[in-house]
């Protein structure tokens, strides 16, 4: 039997995770769709909202997965030594049972999120090594405290149990349900190893926002499969859109998830440096290839071509709006350019930086 989300009636309280960055973008874009202010909150682990209305809160393009928090009993706190006992009395077996119709036990992936885990070095690797020790013990309080209601899985699992730890060592405790199926993004059925997430793809767009014109002609000139592009074209109408790749089977991707997404886009094989249009591209966006293979001398090369074949195919007025991980070394080059202005420069995640540069 397969299972099946049974819907909400009542205001419920949820997570929508995001790195804490984008948290308020999260929040703001929330707001923006009529969730009451009061009832959306920056947390540590992401948004919470309060709201009987999925529909709304789905919409949303910048989060990362929808959790229903578990509210344990009033008062305590989740912790690895009392975890059988405070499971058991939580209201998980509720929620399940109120939300998720379908066999039971449901198999579930128990998901421990120790602080530091996610950086590099020996603290990291100690982070990590404590967050596999405590899903064993989670594992175990969970295989006990709900015995014929959930089973721990770690593969073909229809529910998630995420456990975030707090500073003092407590954890959050929230449920993901596959049932309740994300639909924001099933264009995406053709990808690549070095596609951008399409949640990264929509909170750049978000980012941009007080650049974007409606109206604008729009050219990704690396636009691999495609996302980065379709979610402009989600952002706001555009004129004519172009992406161009070198690569025929990206450029074929692009083409099938710009179908499905309902979004017409010119997707043109060919390498940008040889790219012409007869008319001006107000707007170009894109992520610049990784160029960690490349010695100085090879980047700056690169860099200085793509400014100048840029400078073809823009006039002033024009936006460039550049992502890459080789700040420092575009950063320079562009300062010397007369007739081009940085107007921002936005961190978007460890080294990578967003660039929005106007031609004047």
């Amino acid at each position: 039997m397969g299972y099946e989300f049974l819907g909400v009636n009542k205001k419920i309280p949820m997570l929508l995770s995001t790195q804490p960055a984008y948290a308020k973008l999260v929040a703001e874009d929330l707001k923006r769709r009529g969730i009451l202010s009061d009832d959306v909150r920056v947390t540590p682990f992401g948004v919470r909202v309060m709201s009987d209305d999925l529909d709304t809160v789905t919409r949303c393009r910048l989060y990362e997965k929808l959790y229903f928090t578990v509210p344990i009993k009033r008062g305590g706190k989740l912790t690895a030594e009392d975890a059988i006992e405070t499971i058991r009395d939580s209201m998980l077996k509720r929620i399940l049972d109120t939300y998720i119709s379908g066999d039971r036990p449901i198999p579930s992936r128990i998901r421990v999120e120790v602080p530091g885990m996610d950086k590099k070095g020996k603290a990291a690797e100690k982070a990590r090594d404590e967050a596999g020790r405590l899903t064993a013990v989670f594992s175990e309080a969970i295989a006990t405290s709900m015995k014929g209601v959930v089973t721990p899985a770690t593969g073909n699992y229809e529910c998630e149990i995420y456990l975030p730890m707090r500073p003092d060592k407590s954890f959050g405790f929230y449920l993901w349900m596959a049932c309740l199926s994300d639909k924001r993004f099933e264009y995406r059925r053709s990808l690549a190893a070095t596609s951008m997430s399409a949640v990264r793809a929509a909170t750049m767009m978000e980012m941009l926002h007080d650049y974007l014109i409606e109206g604008d002609s729009v050219l990704d000139p690396f636009c691999g499969t495609g996302t980065l592009i379709i979610e402009r074209l989600k952002k706001g109408s555009v004129g004519n859109a172009f992406g161009t790749d070198i690569s025929a089977q990206m450029i074929s991707g692009a083409r099938e998830n710009a179908a499905l997404a309902s979004e017409h886009i010119h997707f043109i094989q060919r390498d940008f440096f040889e790219f012409t249009y007869d008319n001006v591209i107000d707007e170009i966006i894109t992520e610049l290839p990784d160029l960690y293979r490349r010695n100085d001398k090879e980047k700056k090369s690169f860099f200085s071509s793509f400014i100048d074949r840029c400078r073809l195919l823009t006039a002033e007025g024009s936006l460039l709006c550049i992502l890459t991980g080789d700040g420092e070394t575009f950063f320079p080059l562009l300062r010397k350019e007369k007739d081009m202005e940085i107007a921002e420069r936005q961190s978007f995640g460890g080294k990578r930086e967003i660039f929005v540069v106007r031609r004047i």
